[in-house]
Order: C-alpha cells, then structure tokens, then sequence
C-alpha cells in the first residue's frame, strides 16, 4: 500500500466536542457539530482520489449521524437539527462515490 494514513487527533477532538458530548452528556452543540461537518468536508476533497479511505474518518461520520438520530428519540432539541444527520449521510455517500460537497452543483446535470 502506498499511502500510510495516521490517526488524526484533530478529527478525535471535533468528534468528541460534538458527538462526544451529545452521547455522554445529551448536549447538542450545533457549533460542535458544524466544525466536525466542515472538517470532514474538507477531508473529503482530500480523500476524492483514493481508493482507501481511513476507518477512523468513516466511523466519525458514521457515528455522528447515528447519535443525532439515537438521542432525536428522546431530546426535542436535537429533533430539531436532524437534518444535520442527513447532511453527514450525504456526505457518506459523496465520498463513497469518490466525490466531495462542492462537486456537485445545483440544477447543472451531472456527466458521467
């Protein structure tokens, strides 16, 4: 393999303010959750052209999403900002795609 990927403390530290703190201690910070979404955007746009992309990148993205769903069951707040799981969902699916947010734009068809 010719790309050796390491763990990324930065990514660990957004996690943990946003999904993190939603989980232990039922806190939704949109902020939080903003600057995870944006970081991991941006990681997007550098991850296009691989073909491996680092579990710990997925599994926060994944994790994300799946604690906004799990405490929107209880917390009215957080049902609120369940389109912020769906935001990382999306972004789930660009990158299996080997596409990133900004590729797309809005009303122009997409050629393949």
């Amino acid at each position: 393999m010719d790309h050796q990927f390491h763990f990324d403390i930065r990514l660990k530290e957004l996690e943990e303010k946003a999904t993190g703190r939603l989980l232990m201690a039922d806190v939704f910070n949109n902020t939080a959750f903003d600057d995870l979404y944006s970081y991991a955007c941006a990681k997007a746009v550098e991850l296009k052209t691989e073909f491996v992309i680092p579990r710990q990148y997925l599994a926060s993205i994944l994790d994300a999403a799946n604690a906004i769903r799990s405490r929107a069951e209880y917390l009215p707040e957080v049902r609120l900002h369940l389109n912020v799981a769906h935001n990382f969902d999306v972004l789930l699916s660009l990158i299996a795609k080997g596409e990133a947010p900004g590729d797309r734009k809005p009303g122009v068809p997409t050629i393949l």
